[in-house]
């Protein structure tokens, strides 16, 4: 996790990096959520090409957070 958020980094102010890990085999789950202050900083990363961490290629997807208040009246 530490060198995802140090990579990452360099797009902008890294809130939060969660990199889950499954509990029977102790590998990695290869997916994590990086939090950046800014959506300028969101889309600062998704505007590069590639990214390419310790040779693996990186794929990113922007994930949009809604409201409670949107969940809950989507669930009604």
């Amino acid at each position: 996790a530490e060198e995802l958020k140090e990579y990452f980094s360099q797009f902008g102010s890294v809130q939060r990096c969660q990199l889950p890990f499954d509990r029977d085999t102790g590998f990695h789950r290869r997916y994590c959520w990086i939090k950046f202050s800014t959506p300028e900083e969101v889309q600062n990363v998704l505007q590069k090409d590639s990214h390419i961490l310790e040779g693996s290629k990186l794929t990113l997807r922007q994930q949009i957070r809604r409201r409670r208040s949107q969940r809950k009246n989507q669930s009604e």
